[in-house]
């Protein structure tokens, strides 16, 4: 899963061992993408990509 660091563009997250590299990460350990998932919001890292919201009325 890619993730984007918006804020931080050479973001180094040491206890998960992800670099950002021009604002961007690639990470494939389900532990860790959960751990980057619930940093606060104020580092400006984020999921990209992924699917697009359900529609409610679609059946």
């Amino acid at each position: 899963m890619k993730f984007t660091s918006t804020r931080y563009p050479q973001l180094v997250v040491h206890d998960l061992d992800v670099t950002f590299v021009d604002g961007e990460a690639e990470v494939t350990a389900k532990p860790t993408i959960d751990a980057l998932k619930a940093l606060p919001s104020d580092m400006g890292v984020r999921a990209a990509g992924g699917r697009p919201a359900k529609d409610a009325n679609a059946e």
